[in-house]
């Protein structure tokens, strides 16, 4: 399943509401948990104000995140820092008589702050442009409560933003014989040339556990990645490994008996499709 984009996570780590489908995937999802919550804890120590004895990172960071987030040329770290604060504190005032929360957080994506399902409320802040600017200065925040809660060389972007990844190939599993399960692999390279297998499947609850493989067009050799745990898989592949040679997916359903090697029961299975 897919995972919270960066935004939900800073919003969800500066206390701010989400909507009821990230909601839920925060309730259901332990990596997201976990990531909101060391934002939330860098928040928090950035809120104490004494800066926890931490190290202040070099000006190349907040280059860094100053071009990542698209900031207006006159914004420095100090602005950015004191500007954020006073704008949750007053985010929070204004939540108190349920005048500005819920329409800022269903209008946001809507020219003007018009509401999702209708007009905008009357009586509610009349600025659009002031709330437009609100998920920019909220991502800021973020960004800056980071840089605050780690050492001074990292790359703030890179915590809020994933480091891209493009798909090189992708395949959609079929059930085999005595299943009725579904799913689909792609392959994941990011700027390293690093490479990830991601697996999904649904409906192919097995006794034992399952494992996922690669194997050769005529399925007589093959390499294992590992165990598939739950819907989703994530399962990084050698730098040597030549998807040309191995090119199918497969998962199994396999036993506790101490065997390393294939049950011969493929719940799924396809050949990835690769780049000429």
């Amino acid at each position: 399943m897919p995972h919270l984009d960066p935004d939900a996570v800073a919003l969800a780590a500066l206390g701010e509401p989400l909507d009821a489908a990230p909601r839920a995937h925060l309730a259901a999802c332990a990596d997201c948990a976990r990531e909101v919550a060391s934002l939330a804890a860098a928040a928090a120590v950035a809120r104490a104000g004494d800066g926890g004895g931490l190290v202040a990172p070099p000006a190349a960071v907040w280059d860094r995140v100053h071009h990542e987030l698209g900031l207006a040329d006159d914004v420095a770290p100090e602005d950015a820092g004191t500007r954020a604060v006073r704008d949750d504190a007053a985010w929070d005032d204004a939540a108190q008589d349920g005048a500005v929360r819920d329409d800022v957080v269903r209008g946001d994506a809507a020219d003007g702050g018009a509401t999702a399902g209708g007009p905008e409320r009357a009586g509610a802040d009349p600025a659009p442009a002031r709330r437009r600017r609100r998920r920019p200065w909220l991502a800021a925040a973020a960004a800056g409560l980071v840089v605050g809660g780690v050492a001074g060389g990292l790359a703030v972007s890179a915590a809020l933003r994933p480091e891209a990844e493009t798909v090189v190939a992708e395949v959609r599993l079929e059930a085999l014989p005595g299943w009725s399960a579904s799913g689909d692999a792609q392959v994941e390279e990011d700027a390293e040339g690093r490479r990830t297998l991601v697996v999904r499947v649904t409906d192919a609850d097995a006794d034992g556990f399952r494992e996922v493989w690669l194997l050769d067009a005529g399925a007589t050799r093959l390499v294992s990645l590992g165990v598939l745990d739950g819907d989703e898989g994530r399962f990084a592949l050698p730098p040597g490994l030549d998807l040309a040679e191995f090119p199918v997916v497969d998962v199994s359903a396999e036993a506790f008996d101490g065997d390393p090697a294939h049950s011969g029961d493929s719940i799924v299975r396809g050949e990835l499709s690769l780049p000429a």
